[in-house]
C-alpha cells in the first residue's frame, strides 16, 4: 500500500542577473494528484491533473536582490472531483504521489514562441505541425507557429525554418516575415515541402529535425527549437483497414497495454527506463503500444517516434463517472492538454478520449470525440471507443474483441467503421472455457495455459 495525503517540497534558489528581462516559467511535466505552487509565499496555480503538464508564469514574482522560495504541495488523496476519481484501493493500478516527472526552468526573450498548455487555446499554442499532402515523390509540410510579444515595443522580425534530413542535410526551408504589436500575440503559418521524402513507419521510423529560427530586423537570433518530425499519413479505410502512407499496412500489428510504474521505484522512472521500455518492446516485434490509462511520460513517446512503435494515447480514466458537472469539465480540459502536448509525435496513431470500461453518457461521447477533432481540426485524426459503449456510433475506430461474435456482421453493415482488437486474452466473462484463448487460470492446469498462450 502506498502513501496517500499531502507531500511538501521546498527549494530555495537564487536567479542570475542574466534572466533580468527575461520570461521565466517553471515546467513540471507531472505532479500526481492536486497540486500548489507557491512563489515566496503567493499562490500562483493550482492544478487537478497527476498526468499533464503544470505550467506556472513566474516572471513577476522572481527576486533577483535576495533568495527565492518555491513550495509545492502535491496531494494523492482520493478525490472524485478530477480523473481518475475512482478511490486508488478500488484501482487496478496504483497512482503513486509527487513530483514524479522532470521539470525546469525556462527563459524566454520577451517575443517568443509560447507554449501549448499554457496558452490554453483550441488547436492553438507553440508549434503545430500536420502534413495537408504525403506522398513518396513529394510532401507538404505544415507549421503553425504562435508568438507572443512581451516587449515595450513594436516587434519587426523573420521567422526561419530549416528541415534536416537524418545525415543533418537540409532538404526544405521556409521564412515568414512578421510584424507583431506589443502586448500581442499571433499565428504564423510556414509551409515546407519535400521532393521524394523519406517517410516515418514502423519498420523504417525515419526523423528528420526542424530548425526554428526567430530572428530579429538585425539578424539576432530572439527564440527557437528543435523539433523532430516524422513524414507520415495514417488512414483507417473502414473494413479495408489501415493504410500508412498511402499503401495498406499489411504487417502484424500485434502489441501492448503499457503501464508506466515500475518494481521498486513506482511512477519515479528516470527518461532511461522508458526508453529502454519501448526499445524492449520494438525489439519483441511490438508495433502497437496502447499507453494506458492515462498520458504517458514524453519521453517514453519520443522513443515510440525513434524505435517506430504505434501508440495509442488515453485519458486518465477507468471505471468511474461523477455526475457532478466539474469532474466533465476537468476531463474535457484533460483531453485537450493530451492533444496540445502529443499532438506533434508521429508515433501517435490514434486517441482514446473515452473513459475506460465506464459507463458515461452518451452525450458525453459525443463532446469527447469533438474535442479532439477541434484540437487536431487537420486530416487523419482518428479517436477509438469500445463498440458496446454509449456513443460509440460517433467513433470512427471500434474496440471489439473477437470472442464477443459480430464483428464480421457488424464490418457488413457499417464498412466505414475500423474494428481493432484492443485487448486480445483479456476476456474473463466466461472463466469455464478451458479451451479459451482467453485468459487461464493456474488452477485449471497446464494445458488451458499453454492453449492461452499458443
Amino acid at each position: 500500500i502506498n502513501y496517500q495525503g499531502e507531500a511538501w517540497y521546498r527549494k530555495t534558489f537564487s536567479v542570475p542577473e542574466n534572466l533580468k528581462n527575461k520570461i521565466v516559467y517553471l515546467h513540471f511535466e507531472g505532479i500526481m494528484g492536486k497540486s500548489r505552487i507557491w512563489l515566496n509565499g503567493k499562490l500562483l496555480r493550482e492544478h487537478y491533473n497527476g498526468y499533464l503538464p503544470v505550467i506556472v508564469d513566474v516572471t513577476e514574482g522572481l527576486n533577483f536582490e535576495t533568495a527565492n522560495t518555491l513550495a509545492i504541495c502535491a496531494d494523492n488523496s482520493d478525490d472524485p472531483s478530477f480523473l481518475p476519481g475512482k478511490p486508488q484501493q478500488a484501482l487496478d493500478f496504483t497512482y503513486f504521489g509527487g513530483i514524479y516527472r522532470d521539470c525546469f526552468l525556462i527563459a524566454h526573450n520577451p517575443v517568443h514562441i509560447t507554449d501549448a498548455n499554457y496558452e490554453d487555446e483550441i488547436a492553438g499554442g507553440g508549434v503545430f505541425i500536420h502534413y495537408p499532402f504525403v506522398s513518396e515523390d513529394k510532401a507538404e509540410i505544415g507549421v503553425k507557429i504562435h508568438l507572443r510579444n512581451e516587449s515595450s515595443g513594436l516587434f519587426k522580425g523573420e521567422l526561419m525554418l530549416t528541415l534536416r534530413d537524418i545525415s543533418g542535410k537540409e532538404i526544405s526551408r521556409g521564412v515568414k516575415k512578421l510584424s507583431l504589436r506589443k502586448g500581442r500575440a499571433n499565428y504564423y503559418d510556414v509551409n515546407l515541402y519535400v521532393e521524394c521524402p523519406e517517410l516515418w513507419t514502423p519498420d523504417s521510423p525515419i526523423l528528420h529535425q526542424l530548425e526554428i529560427k526567430l530572428v530579429d530586423g538585425n539578424g539576432i537570433l530572439i527564440d527557437g527549437m528543435l523539433q523532430k518530425v516524422g513524414i507520415r499519413k495514417i488512414e483507417y479505410r473502414g473494413r479495408d483497414g489501415l493504410y500508412l502512407n498511402n499503401k495498406p499496412y499489411r504487417d502484424k500489428l500485434i502489441g501492448v497495454n503499457r503501464h508506466q510504474d515500475f518494481a521498486i521505484i513506482g511512477n519515479a522512472l528516470p527518461n532511461s527506463l522508458h526508453w529502454r521500455d519501448a526499445k524492449k518492446l520494438r525489439d519483441a516485434g511490438i508495433r502497437v503500444v496502447r499507453c494506458i490509462h492515462y498520458p504517458h511520460d514524453p519521453a517514453f513517446l519520443d522513443a515510440c517516434d525513434e524505435f517506430g512503435i504505434l501508440t495509442i494515447l488515453a485519458v486518465a480514466g477507468w471505471q468511474f463517472w461523477n455526475d457532478q458537472p466539474i469532474f466533465a469539465q476537468r476531463v474535457y480540459s484533460d483531453i485537450r492538454n493530451m492533444v496540445r502536448r502529443d499532438r506533434n509525435h508521429p508515433s501517435v496513431w490514434m486517441w482514446e478520449p473515452i473513459l475506460n470500461e465506464t459507463w458515461y453518457p452518451a452525450d458525453f461521447a459525443q463532446n469527447v470525440k469533438n474535442i479532439v477533432m477541434e484540437e487536431y481540426p487537420y486530416p487523419y485524426c482518428y479517436t477509438g471507443c469500445d463498440s458496446e459503449a454509449k456513443g460509440h456510433e460517433y467513433f470512427p475506430v471500434l474496440f471489439k474483441h473477437p470472442q464477443l461474435g459480430g464483428v464480421d456482421k457488424e464490418e457488413a453493415e457499417h464498412p466505414e467503421i475500423t474494428y481493432f482488437t484492443r485487448e486480445w486474452g483479456d476476456n474473463v466473462d466466461d472463466w469455464s472455457s478451458h479451451n479459451s484463448p482467453s485468459r487461464a487460470s493456474r488452477a485449471w492446469g497446464e494445458t488451458p495455459m499453454l492453449i492461452q498462450a499458443q
